[in-house]
């Protein structure tokens, strides 16, 4: 089966520098783009540190397998960042994954690598629990 998911969001304000941080987007993780550190997506201050962003923008694609009773193999492309300007450059993660489909809701493991090493990007384990994407 194929699963998609597309995240889209903006703070629509002309003071942007005040907005405070608990109200800009962050990307980057397990529900985000997988491949990159929790909600290290981010335009960074002049320190290097996220201090979150404008827009979010990202896109996933995921194939999953089911190959025994209750588990899956899953394959993804993650796509996105969060930015100030909609025409900065977007991160990129691919990966490989298991799915436990547990009584309480399903069980993900992936490891997923980051391609764009100026954002970040690196190999991570991800493990998540809940709702599918």
């Amino acid at each position: 089966r194929f699963l998609t998911r597309f995240q889209f969001g903006g703070v629509a304000t002309n003071q942007f520098e005040d907005v405070p941080p608990s109200l800009r987007f962050f990307g980057g993780g397990d529900q985000s783009v997988r491949g990159y550190g929790y909600q290290t997506l981010s335009p960074e201050n002049d320190n290097g540190v996220p201090v979150g962003g404008r827009y979010l923008l990202v896109g996933s694609v995921e194939y999953q397998y089911q190959f025994a009773d209750k588990w899956r193999a899953a394959t993804f492309i993650d796509h996105g960042n969060v930015v100030n300007n909609l025409l900065d450059p977007l991160a990129t993660g691919v990966g490989v994954g298991i799915r436990w489909i547990s009584p309480l809701g399903p069980l993900r493991l992936d490891i997923a690598k980051g391609l764009n090493p100026e954002f970040g990007g690196d190999w991570r384990l991800h493990f998540s629990m809940g709702p599918e994407l």
